[in-house]
């Protein structure tokens, strides 16, 4: 006799796994080989619904069905009519026309809506000989049903806010000052291409703070005013506005100019720390 609840947890825990140490852009497609054998099903896809008539597969075993072009409006009727619930198919019509061809020889199928939107994905698994569909088969489909919705809206998510800091990088990189952040959690910091410059780091972007604090020791030890910096520093640490502006570090070194340097506390929610500001 099958045990489907095992089968469930085993899908949650390879899963789990995988989320932990593997990249989010592949998840899907171990999901699906992890799908297809812990079933015991012959074909397994996603079938992606690209626009309003165009539904591409992706992700399939057999891999021969991979990039395959269907109409998509069969498919997205069908999901009406059954409310965006999964499919259980124990014996597909011969003049079922909705898949075009994709099932091959299956005999019985599930089709298991992602999202409950018509223009994201279902996946869809056939057997080639009857299965039955019980409750414990139901249980088990339901809980890999949710826990891949789990996971796919967090992996929207992460690549929103990948998409997004890409963007503001880029942003910040071409800004002609220097900018350094340093996080108050002491782990974190970052530059910009300037910074990295000015400080002789080894490149833009994240940084060890402890690296980032040696670099800047470093630069104000090339000043001709350091003890008016440290005058400052001390003001700056001490005062309840914890920012200083239009701070002026006079280099010796005649290659790098006179520097105006700015220190501005960041508060929010997600992230605490100081941001330098070195303009030339």
């Amino acid at each position: 006799m099958v045990n489907w609840e095992r089968k469930a947890l085993n899908f949650i825990n390879q899963t789990g796994r995988w989320d932990k140490d593997k990249h989010i852009s592949s998840f899907l497609a171990f999901s699906i080989a992890l799908v297809k054998n812990l079933l015991e099903a012959d074909i397994a896809l996603q079938l992606e619904f690209e626009d309003e008539h165009t539904a591409r597969v992706k992700n399939a075993s057999p891999v021969q069905l991979d990039e395959m072009v269907i109409d998509s409006a069969p498919v997205k009727k069908l999901l009406y009519s059954h409310g965006f619930k999964t499919i259980y198919w124990h014996e597909i019509a011969a003049t079922e026309t909705a898949f075009e061809g994709l099932l091959g020889h299956a005999v019985t199928a599930v089709i298991i809506p992602i999202n409950t939107s018509p223009d994201n994905s279902v996946i869809v698994v056939g057997w080639n000989k009857p299965q039955a569909f019980d409750a414990g088969f139901q249980e088990c489909i339901e809980t890999i049903r949710l826990r891949l919705k789990e996971i796919l809206m967090q992996s929207q998510q992460q690549l929103y806010f990948q998409r997004v800091a890409m963007r503001f990088a880029a942003i910040l990189h071409t800004i002609p000052h220097a900018l350094v952040f340093i996080n108050n959690d002491g782990f974190s910091g970052w530059v910009n291409q300037e910074a990295a410059t000015l400080l002789q780091l080894s490149g833009p972007g994240e940084q060890l703070p402890a690296i980032i604090s040696e670099a800047m020791t470093q630069l104000r030890n090339k000043t001709t005013n350091t003890t008016d910096i440290y005058k400052e520093a001390v003001r700056l640490f001490t005062s309840p506005e914890n920012a200083i502006c239009n701070w002026i570090w006079e280099m010796e070194t005649p290659e790098t100019p006179t520097l105006k340097v700015s220190c501005l506390p960041i508060t929010t929610q997600q992230v605490t720390g100081r941001l330098w500001i070195f303009e030339q």
